[in-house]
């Protein structure tokens, strides 16, 4: 990469600003052209915007959390423009797997390179990380508009309290490995396909997830008493949840939730309600990652 290559860093107004102050130093001193675009909390007018930097931009450093590195999935991918994170949101889970400083994610955004990885879909809108219908949906949406540095807190505060209000909800879902297609029901009070391995802030949802395997792990939690929801919860931390009977994971590359009406979250996001067809987008994103 030469000096007529342009940057562009996109960041979180109230999450990024010691990180992207040091990242304008260092490509000052390397003679990178950059621009700088800010969030708006707009998703689909910043979608709109950032698009509009395709042709002319090599690569995007997101400073931020899940959501910040959602919006450039969506902004950038199934296109030549490589993506790097330096992660400062309240939660990183995506980053969580690879357990590096965040010094060295600064180095791997402006010196390492990209490598093609997978992103999920569910409908129109693409997820690096993790994106689920049910219980999580229902938690991001009491607290999606809790921000600062209490929000890590409340989102916890909210997950409790979600598991005592949320009714489990029988699900009618077919499911999609190697051409098979299979048809299920299930009282459930979560599904998620998972491209990342962390979640909910520090969960390790699904263990066995990759981001370069083509697939996406569904993970489904079943109907159970209120103790055991709670166990569940806290065995996920040490990914040891996975022993237990309600807890179910499998690959799947594409996945149909008839049911209508019960919430979606994507990355953190409140985006709607089922119907919803999960898939994954195999090599869709130019990832940058900090190995």
């Amino acid at each position: 990469m030469n000096h007529q290559t342009r940057y562009l860093l996109l960041y979180h107004p109230l999450q990024a600003k010691a990180q992207l102050k040091a990242i304008r130093l260092q490509l000052h001193a390397l003679s990178y052209a950059y621009v700088e675009v800010a969030t708006s909390g707009d998703f689909y007018a910043d979608l709109q915007g950032l698009q509009a930097y395709i042709p002319n931009t090599k690569r995007v450093i997101a400073l931020g959390g899940d959501g910040t590195l959602n919006l450039a999935a969506n902004a950038f991918a199934h296109s030549e423009v490589e993506v790097a994170l330096v992660p400062c949101g309240s939660g990183n889970d995506f980053a969580r797997q690879w357990r590096r400083s965040e010094q060295q994610w600064i180095e791997a955004a402006l010196t390492h390179v990209s490598s093609a990885i997978d992103l999920g879909k569910v409908n129109e809108r693409y997820f690096v990380n993790v994106a689920g219908v049910g219980y999580d949906a229902a938690v991001v949406a009491a607290s999606q508009n809790k921000r600062g540095r209490w929000a890590h807190l409340n989102y916890a505060w909210q997950g409790i309290k979600m598991l005592y209000r949320y009714a489990p909800s029988l699900l009618q879902f077919s499911t999609t490995k190697n051409s098979t297609i299979k048809k299920q029901e299930q009282r459930l009070l979560m599904m998620c396909l998972a491209n990342g391995r962390y979640f909910g802030g520090g969960m390790c949802l699904a263990p066995k997830a990759n981001i370069s395997d083509g697939q996406l792990s569904c993970v489904q939690i079943g109907a159970a008493p209120f103790w055991r929801q709670i166990q569940a919860l806290i065995l996920s931390y040490f990914a040891a949840h996975t022993r237990l009977k309600q807890v179910n994971i499998a690959p799947v590359s594409e996945l149909d939730v008839h049911t209508a009406n019960i919430g979606i979250e994507a990355d953190g996001e409140y985006i709607g309600t089922t119907p919803a067809l999960f898939s994954v987008q195999r090599g869709a994103l130019n990832f940058v990652m900090p190995v």
